[in-house]
């Protein structure tokens, strides 16, 4: 993991990991542009890639499998209990809250990563 000059350990346990995860959406962008062409939404499999890689994010970097796990505890729990909304919404928003997080920094990679090809074909 790269930590930007400056940060020397400054930063918390949540922000390293989305600068893993960064690195990590980085290290994918080339060759899913490559594969899927710059609008993925227009190809199903584009799509299906799209949504891999972004679960797999999320599960290595952000925590997901975690959120995941509680939110399947929330569940059986509020099968038996009156307050079902409020123990689920708050597993359910963690989860939501990992793969928007890998989301946006896999498509901040793919956005990037086209922005260095173009650099590259003007030169």
């Amino acid at each position: 993991m790269k930590v930007p000059p400056g940060l020397d350990g400054d930063l918390t346990p949540q922000a390293r990991a989305v600068l893993r995860a960064f690195s990590d959406a980085q290290k994918r962008a080339a060759g899913f542009l490559l594969s899927a062409g710059v609008f993925p939404e227009v190809s199903e499999s584009g799509s299906e890639r799209l949504h891999s890689i972004v679960r797999d994010l999320a599960a290595r970097h952000l925590d997901q499998r975690r959120a995941d796990r509680a939110l399947r505890v929330a569940l059986n729990r509020a099968c038996r209990a009156l307050e079902a909304r409020d123990q689920i919404e708050g597993p359910l928003n963690a989860l939501l809250s990992a793969e928007t997080k890998a989301a946006y920094l896999f498509g901040l990679a793919a956005g990037l990563h086209l922005g260095s090809i173009t650099l590259t074909l003007k030169t």
